[in-house]
């Protein structure tokens, strides 16, 4: 894949981040890796419980998604060029400009929608007033021009400044080759990660269930989790964790794995069931 086609992910604090609606289905869908969506839907900025844009990667993806060839990790814009703020000078200009022609033809609608009330307001005032306009015929078409002439400009202190999902202005393709640093226990998350992706699984954090990771067999949107992870930093481990690493599994129907790294450095599982309880005898 050449560099200029992969999909750009922002490195900000560790953790990539993805500001187009594109690439972020491209990487869900074609590459398996979920992410999580932090912001609001853009058609219901109120709604709490779907995410929207930007998509944010833990440091286990952003390294895997940058070792696997899929992205490139963009440097974050340092001090903006003269280019970037003429760009920007020239963008709000315009959107000022349109909003005030928006202004404008809302206006001119509404006087046209109220012509009728305007006229007699004024034959009214003339009336009352006792001066010899009152017996002056009234010109609808020159009423309106006139309060078409009296509409205020939008000033720009009352424009409505749009924030856009990703960066609006061109910069140079400049990336940066340094994956996320991950600490010793996360070398092993990593692996064990890697490992359950080769096996075609879609893997999101754990975090929720007590666990490491959570294995699903499509997408999240679609299906339930199957199996929570637990990563192990040695291949023993106590009876008390062991029964309340799989009390959590049962409590939401999913079974346990335990993952660990073998004697001979290749990754293993234990996979634990529930069977049901057990009859004396």
């Amino acid at each position: 894949m050449e560099e200029t086609n992969k999909i750009h992910l922002n490195l900000i604090q560790n953790r990539g981040f993805i500001f187009n609606a594109d690439d972020y289905m491209k990487i869900r869908t074609k590459h398996r890796i979920i992410g999580n969506l932090i912001g609001c839907p853009v058609n219901n900025p109120r709604n709490t419980s779907i995410g929207g844009l930007p998509g944010i990667f833990s440091p286990i993806e952003v390294r895997f998604l940058i070792e696997r060839g899929f992205v490139n990790l963009q440097k974050a814009p340092g001090k903006p060029s003269e280019g970037t703020i003429n760009q920007y000078r020239e963008f709000s200009e315009k959107q000022l400009q349109e909003q005030r022609e928006i202004l404008r033809r809302k206006k001119i609608s509404e006087l046209e929608g109220n012509l009728e009330k305007i006229v007699a307001g004024k034959r009214r005032k003339a009336l009352k007033s006792g001066s010899g306009a009152a017996n002056t015929p009234l010109d609808p078409q020159s009423i309106l021009q006139e309060e078409i002439g009296r509409i205020p400009k939008l000033q720009r202190e009352n424009l409505l400044i749009q924030i856009p999902t990703e960066y609006p202005f061109a910069r140079e393709n400049s990336f940066q080759r340094d994956s996320p640093r991950l600490s010793e226990r996360d070398e092993l998350k990593y692996r064990v990660f890697c490992n359950l992706w080769d096996r075609g699984n879609f893997i999101t954090s754990g975090s929720t269930f007590g666990g490491d990771f959570l294995i699903y067999p499509s997408d999240p949107l679609l299906v339930h989790a199957s199996h929570v992870v637990h990563v192990l930093e040695r291949s023993d481990i106590d009876s008390k964790n062991f029964i309340a690493c799989n009390r959590l599994c049962i409590g939401v129907k999913k079974s346990c794995i335990l993952a660990f790294e073998g004697a001979s450095g290749e990754i293993v599982y234990l996979t634990s069931h529930w069977q049901g309880h057990f009859k004396p005898d």
